[in-house]
Order: structure tokens, then C-alpha cells, then sequence
């Protein structure tokens, strides 16, 4: 045994020997100059001819003259001044090299770089080589001289070279959201559809996950009634038509845009709805309202029949309703928005504008429409009297309103009321898994020091922050804080596909567009650069 231990130690005392072999002076007589590994800084030896490296275990007379005899016999007995010029101009074809590779790595980092500003602006790739970069150059001639312009003139930005550079960038991202995906513990999803210029649909689909104790959304409800009497949605067709009669036609536009400065009038143009732009139906209803007399005066010459709306006072009381119902779901929208709300919050406020549906629907019952102020100041200052149908129709909206809305937060969330604060009250009798998490929560709710630390973070972040210390506490928390409580990244993302998929762009194929205009996350450009074979061409 002692022999055996004896031997154990002899063998790991060689082997550690042979791992930190020195590089010797005398080694350049067989051609090789030191050269260190990156890992432990390990000297290696590189032979000045082939520029071959060995390992370190190579590092002996022995092992180098093989080396030379087998691989450059012919230089077998040169007298050392012969390796000293060899070294002197393998040190100086090296510096060449890295200055080269190091030029080169910069113009195609800059090429990178100028197509990551194109498309997160969603501009055209063909601008690369038609606006940016002959504005470069100027802007460097001007600046620096003729030779750097030249120099600049290297950066390829052809809209194939922009095309393959965002979809490098694109990737890059994708692959490090699947790498961080695979290490989080909670995740959602939002998915919604729509469709683009060319009527195709588009699936967009959003992933929300936690990552070193934050909460990230990226690109992987909005509150709109469809659900309305017929006759609001034969007010509300009519109007967009006729908003797109005006809008979307550049002499009409023209000619109302005229006729409001003729008339003096606060607004010189309509809004154009779209089904895709979520937050836009209340403020094109608004609009058209306020402009209704210059509107009428347009369609007397364009579109007569249209312009009988107008003058038809119950079609305008069942727009300036909707006008303001929507006016306020806009508001409703808004205060839904945002990366730090929650379940809790949305929840509440949606809670507090159906408690409102119930008041105005028992004031409508009373022939009360002071809640809907476009509307009852368009009944005042014209003296209509309330229309019972009118009315009906109103009552009827709402309460599918209140159906429709409370569809999106069915479930009763009291129990789980510890989540939002659970210094304040004592709901250690909702706690559901047992004794062990009960006797956590009393833990955690006698601790001082996370009472003045729950003051000042929010929510999610709170609970993400004791998810070690009280894991199982912080798990039914998160489970209830990490989802999507709207889908306003899906809405914002379709505003942008609008955007970058126009009549001009309608074969675009916008997903690594898309992702680098809306992804929080910055792509490694460095790295794909060291990955790309370095050539001043691409």
C-alpha cells in the first residue's frame, strides 16, 4: 500500500512537472520562439518556420529537433543569427496580420452596426447604400480628409449585406432568449394575431420569464368592444367609411384640410382607423364629431348620401355616445400598459371601471346622461329631448360591456390578496400549503428588515428577491405576478409591423426586423463577428 501511495505520488509529481515546462533561449537553434495558451497562460512553443504550435509537454531539445528534422530538415545546423531573421520577420508578418484582421473586424463591425440602425428605425435595407453610407462619407471627407472617406467606402451596406446582417443579429438574440428561457424558473406567454399590407396574417407571439431576480418581456387584451347593439355598429361602420373617404384619399384630404382653415376650425385633419392600432377608434370618433359641420359641407359635394348623416340627429347622438364610451375604455387601455403591472392591479382597475358601468346604467335607466358629456352637451345645445330608443341602445351597450370585460378577470382573487402586501393584514389563513408555508409567512411578516424593503421595491421584484430564503411563498407569487395581464407588446409590435411592411415593402419577410425594433435585448456583435470569416468584401 505504502509502495502504491509512493508511486500515486511520483506519477502526479511528473505530471505536474510536465505541465509547467519553460520555455529556454536556447530552443530558438531549433526554430521556436515561446508562445502563451490562454488558458493558465501556459507557454507554448511555435516554431518560426510553419508557425506551428505545439503543447506544452512538446517543450524539450528532444521533441523540438524531431520537429525540425521531420518538418525542415533543411534547416538542420543553420547558425542561430538564421532564426533570429526568421523571428525578426515572423514577429513583423504577425503585427501585419492582427493590425489587418483587426481593420477588417472593424469594418465589418460597422457594417453591422449601421444595418442594427436600419432596423430598428424599420427603414429599407436599400438605404444603407443609397443615404448612409455615401452620407459617411461625406460627413468623414469634410471632417477627416479624403483618405478616411476611401477607408469608409470598405463598410459594405448593399441590401443584401443589410439583409444578412440583421438576420445574423436576429438570431443572435433568438439563441440567447432560448439560453436564458432555459434557466428561468417561471415563464408566460402572450400570442395575437393580425394580418399585414397584403391581408397575410401575422402571429405574434411574446414571452415573459424571470432572469437574476427581474422580470424580462420579449419578442418570441386589448380592451375593445366588438359586442354592440346593431345600430352602434352601423353608426360606427359608417363613420369609419367615411373617415377613409376623407383620409385615405389625397384630394379629399387636401380639400377638407383648406376647408378647416377657411372655417377657423381647432383641427385641420380626421384620424385614420385601423382595427390594428387598438388605442385609435375613440380619438377617430372624437375627431369626427368635433368636425362635423366641416364634414358636412365636404360630402355635399363628394358623397350626398353621406352627408345626410349628418344632418340625422339620432346617428350623431349615437356618435357622440361612442365617442365618449370609447374615450373612456382608451383611458381604461392606457392605465392596463406597461411591464410592472400585474393581475392585481389590472384586476383592480378593471373592477373600478365596471363598478362605474353599473352607475352609469342605472343613471341611463333614468333618462340621466350627464356621464357622457360629448352627448348630453350636444343634446342641450341643440334641445333634443332623450330618445328612448336611444336610450336603449346605450343600456343595452353597456351592460354587454360589463359582460364582456368582466370575461377577462372571471376568477376572485381574495384569497390571494397576501401577495400585494403581506405586512398589512393578517392572511396567514390563506396561505394554502400547510404548516410549513404558514410558519414561512410568519417568518417573513416578523421580519423588519423586508417590511422596509417590501416600501421600496415593487411587487414582482419583492417576491423575486426572497425566492431563495422563502421559496415556496415566492413560487404561488410569482405564479400570479408573471402574467401578461394585456397584450399592449403584441399592439405596439403591429404598429411597428405597419410601419416597416408598407405598400413599398409588401414581400418583406419582417421577423428579424421586427425583433431588433422591439427586443430589449442588444445583440453580441462582437461575437458574430469573430464568427464570420473576415473578409473585406462582405
Amino acid at each position: 500500500m505504502k509502495r502504491f501511495l509512493e508511486s500515486e505520488s511520483a506519477n502526479t509529481k511528473k505530471q505536474k512537472t510536465q505541465a509547467n515546462r519553460k520555455y529556454d533561449d536556447s530552443y530558438l537553434q531549433f526554430g521556436f520562439v515561446v508562445k502563451f495558451g490562454s488558458e493558465n497562460s501556459t507557454p507554448l512553443p511555435q516554431c518560426v518556420i510553419c508557425q506551428e504550435t505545439l503543447s506544452n509537454q512538446s517543450m524539450k531539445p528532444s521533441l523540438l529537433k524531431r520537429h525540425q528534422l521531420s518538418k525542415h530538415p533543411e534547416t538542420e545546423n543553420k547558425p542561430i543569427e538564421f532564426f533570429q531573421r526568421k523571428l525578426t520577420a515572423f514577429r513583423k508578418e504577425s503585427k501585419c496580420m492582427s493590425s489587418f484582421t483587426n481593420f477588417n473586424e472593424n469594418i465589418v463591425k460597422a457594417s453591422y452596426l449601421a444595418s442594427l440602425i436600419i432596423a430598428k428605425n424599420g427603414k429599407p435595407h436599400t438605404i444603407g447604400e443609397t443615404l448612409v453610407l455615401p452620407a459617411a462619407k461625406e460627413i468623414v471627407r469634410c471632417v477627416l480628409g479624403d483618405k478616411a472617406a476611401k477607408e469608409i467606402e470598405k463598410v459594405s451596406l448593399s441590401n443584401d449585406t443589410v439583409k444578412r446582417r440583421i438576420d445574423d443579429m436576429s438570431s443572435n438574440i433568438n439563441n440567447k432568449l432560448l439560453l436564458y428561457l432555459k434557466d428561468c424558473n417561471f415563464f408566460a406567454l402572450q400570442i395575437d394575431e393580425s394580418t399585414d399590407i397584403t391581408n397575410m396574417a401575422q402571429l405574434m407571439v411574446f414571452i415573459r420569464f424571470d432572469r437574476n431576480d427581474e422580470i424580462i418581456e420579449e419578442f418570441l387584451f386589448s380592451l375593445a368592444s366588438k359586442n354592440m347593439p346593431k345600430s352602434l355598429k352601423l353608426v360606427l361602420d359608417s363613420a369609419v367609411k367615411i373617415v377613409n373617404l376623407i383620409k385615405a384619399r389625397p384630394l379629399n384630404s387636401r380639400l377638407f384640410t383648406v376647408l378647416c382653415n377657411e372655417m377657423g376650425s381647432t383641427h385641420k385633419s380626421l384620424l385614420l382607423h385601423t382595427e390594428v392600432r387598438w388605442l385609435s377608434r375613440g380619438k377617430v370618433l372624437t375627431r369626427l364629431f368635433e368636425l362635423r359641420s366641416e364634414i358636412l359641407l365636404l360630402l355635399t359635394d363628394i358623397d350626398e348620401e353621406k352627408s345626410k348623416l349628418f344632418c340625422d340627429d339620432q346617428w350623431l347622438s349615437r356618435l357622440a355616445y361612442m365617442a365618449d364610451i370609447f374615450d373612456r375604455l382608451n383611458i381604461l387601455n392606457l392605465s392596463l400598459q406597461g411591464s410592472n403591472t400585474n393581475m392585481f392591479y389590472a384586476s383592480d382597475k378593471v373592477n373600478a371601471f365596471v363598478r362605474k358601468l353599473d352607475l352609469f346604467i342605472s343613471q341611463v335607466s333614468k333618462n340621466d346622461l350627464s356621464a357622457f358629456e360629448t352627448l348630453n352637451k350636444f343634446w342641450k345645445n341643440n334641445e333634443i329631448q332623450p330618445n328612448s330608443n336611444i336610450i336603449t341602445d346605450i343600456s343595452e351597450h353597456l351592460q354587454l360591456l360589463k359582460s364582456d370585460i368582466l370575461q377577462y378577470f372571471p376568477e376572485d382573487n381574495s384569497e390571494m390578496k397576501w401577495i400585494i402586501n403581506p405586512f398589512e393584514d393578517d392572511y396567514i389563513k390563506n396561505i394554502p400549503e400547510g404548516i410549513l408555508a404558514k410558519e414561512l409567512f410568519i417568518d417573513l411578516t416578523s421580519d423588519s428588515t423586508l417590511k422596509t424593503a417590501f416600501k421600496t421595491k415593487n411587487i414582482t421584484n419583492f417576491w423575486l428577491d426572497v425566492k431563495q430564503e422563502y421559496s415556496a411563498l415566492s413560487t404561488q407569487a410569482l405564479q400570479f405576478l408573471i402574467p401578461f395581464v394585456s397584450t399592449y407588446l403584441c399592439e405596439n409590435t403591429f404598429s411597428h409591423l405597419l410601419y416597416t411592411k408598407n405598400k413599398y415593402r409588401s414581400r418583406l419577410n419582417v421577423e428579424s426586423n421586427l425583433r431588433l425594433q422591439v427586443s430589449n435585448l442588444e445583440p453580441d456583435i462582437d461575437v458574430i463577428v469573430r464568427s464570420k470569416q473576415q473578409q473585406s468584401s462582405h
